[in-house]
């Protein structure tokens, strides 16, 4: 029984040291030629610069869409005041959301960059 053990954990043995070292030979597990950090500025800015713009156009959306929305409602043989108003505290909630989920991704790249900023330091 001990001798089994022995090959069992021999054979372990061997395959963890095979998988170290091919582990150490991917590229993806080497240290980057240049700083890390640098690289990460660049991408995060840019990520951060096409979320703006993103953010311009979705607001821009949905301001013409409320605007254009209603005006067909109030034309619409469905129309009511009940209804008009239930859909704005609809339309109020996804713009509420939506600003809430904004701010949210603002502050996550806000803290990335604080970090990039902190480790270049």
């Amino acid at each position: 029984m001990k001798e089994m053990y022995e090959q069992w954990q021999a054979g372990m043995e061997k395959t963890w040291n095979s998988w170290q070292q091919m582990m150490k030979d991917m590229p993806w597990m080497q240290k980057p030629e240049m700083q890390f950090p640098g690289k990460w500025s660049t991408w995060i800015s840019a990520l951060r610069s096409t979320y703006e713009v993103n953010l311009s156009w979705w607001q821009t959306f949905m301001d013409q869409g409320e605007e254009v929305f209603f005006k067909m409602l109030k034309e619409s043989p469905m129309h009511s005041s009940q209804l008009e108003e239930q859909i704005r505290e609809f339309w109020h909630l996804i713009r509420k959301s939506q600003a809430g989920f904004q701010d949210t991704v603002r502050d996550q790249f806000q803290k990335m960059e604080n970090l990039l900023r902190e480790h270049e330091k």
